[in-house]
């Protein structure tokens, strides 16, 4: 009986180079499993810190909730020399960290004021186009977010300078006017006349609060107590700022005894001031682990407790 032959060199080194490719493909799956359940790990763990960070955040809005409360209990108004307008740094909390500021959003002009009951209002128009002016902006720019508001579908008096849907309806994609209050400052980006640039202009200035709201003149900027006390001098307005940072102003009536100029105290710009806000605007920033949130959200200060009128996370 003969025997089998002996492998040649050639058929020993294709098996050498098969086992290796078996070993090679085999550490290669491990480390891809070895990687992907890394991956996944280190996913987990981002989502855990992310949630965590949201829940600090969370918990920072009921903060600012609380010191709303308390200060409207101790006051019966509000200025920039009280605890909820300082800003509060970057604070170890709960294994991380937060820091952020509330703000007064009835230091700013409302844009919303523009329309009442679904009609314009021509004073607080005439507001806002001085406040146009101040930031040098088109005056044109009043007449086109009174028509994106008000609830008829006629433009202004000027029709060149107001828009409503036979001006949107031909735009590619078309639209309509929204007839409605805006509820965030980025929907003036859909009104006509309205860009990037103009809306970061317009920030700092302007807010977006539900119904009409008065301008709190214990915390508003000179630029936009200008644009409501239009008929007052520049150097009034300074005069203004200068005394309630020495003495707040209590009330209205306040105000008006210690005007410089006692001409003034009938100007009808006075009766769109007070001294009291309910709109405040919190931002926070919450670190945890590895993890960064930001949460922006608008207040509401109630009677009992103040509600969240919407809030959003970055």
């Amino acid at each position: 009986m003969k025997s089998s032959p002996p492998p040649t060199r050639r058929q020993q080194g294709a098996a050498l180079i098969m086992a290796l490719l078996v070993v090679a493909l085999a550490t290669l799956l491990a480390t891809s499993l070895i990687w992907q359940q890394n991956a996944w790990l280190r996913g987990m763990e981002t989502r855990r810190d992310l949630a965590q960070a949201r829940q600090l955040a969370s918990a920072g809005i009921d903060w600012a909730r609380a010191v709303l409360a308390e200060d409207a209990r101790k006051s019966r108004y509000d200025h920039l020399g009280e605890p909820w307008a300082t800003r509060v740094p970057a604070m170890p909390a709960e294994g991380g960290e937060i820091g952020g500021a509330i703000t007064d959003e009835q230091s700013k002009f409302n844009l919303n004021n523009l329309v009442r009951n679904g009609r314009r209002d021509e004073a607080e128009l005439q507001v806002f186009r001085r406040l146009l002016q101040l930031l040098q902006l088109p005056a044109q720019l009043a007449s086109s977010l009174a028509d994106w508001l008000d609830a008829d579908d006629r433009p202004g008096a000027n029709g060149e300078d107001g828009a409503e849907d036979a001006y949107y309806l031909n735009l590619q994609p078309p639209y309509r006017a929204a007839n409605r209050e805006l509820t965030d400052i980025d929907n003036l980006l859909r009104v006509r006349g309205y860009t990037a640039d103009i809306v970061e202009r317009l920030r700092p200035y302007v807010s977006v609060l539900p119904g009409y709201n008065p301008l709190n003149v214990n915390t508003a900027g000179a630029l936009v107590l200008s644009a409501v006390l239009h008929d007052f001098p520049v150097t009034e307005i300074h005069q203004v700022v200068a005394e309630r940072e020495r003495i707040p102003f209590l009330d209205i009536g306040d105000f008006r005894k210690r005007l410089a100029n006692q001409e003034h105290i009938m100007q009808p710009g006075i009766e769109r001031l007070d001294t009291r806000s309910s709109h405040f605007s919190v931002a926070l920033h919450a670190r945890y682990g590895n993890a960064d949130t930001r949460v922006q959200a608008l207040l509401q200060r109630t009677a009992i407790w103040p509600r969240i009128v919407w809030q959003k996370f970055e």
